[in-house]
């Protein structure tokens, strides 16, 4: 049973990288870029920066789908990163499953966002 939670999160550790990954592309390419850390990132360092980014998401000059697409993909990715944290205390599995859901939105936004952002800006 270890083995197969071990698995588990280790799966949703790596989206939760991904899906990081794919909002730091996204915040660097807005129409006033946001950095955040990338490359190896510990979540002492990624958790304040998307926190930071869904501040201000609603000050980006971009439409107001584009704010809230925005905002929702930190939401989410900070749901999943909440829930990643408890999967540690107390595993069970429809958390685990509520951790890759969150991800799955987030990375719903994240793809209309960019999308967006091919379409407007000249993507790097």
């Amino acid at each position: 049973m270890s083995d197969q939670r071990d698995e588990i999160l280790a799966h949703i550790a790596h989206d939760l990288s991904l899906t990081y990954s794919k909002l730091a592309m996204a915040c660097g390419n807005l129409p006033v870029p946001v950095a955040i850390p990338t490359g190896s990132v510990s979540n002492v360092e990624a958790i304040p920066a998307v926190r930071r980014v869904a501040e201000l998401a609603e000050d980006v000059t971009m439409p107001v789908d584009q704010q809230a697409q925005l905002f929702a993909s930190c939401c989410f990715w900070l749901g999943a990163m909440d829930i990643y944290g408890l999967l540690f205390a107390s595993f069970h599995d429809v958390r685990a499953h509520s951790a890759l859901a969150n991800l799955i939105m987030a990375n719903e936004s994240l793809e209309d966002l960019l999308a967006w952002l091919r379409a407007h800006t000249e993507m790097k």
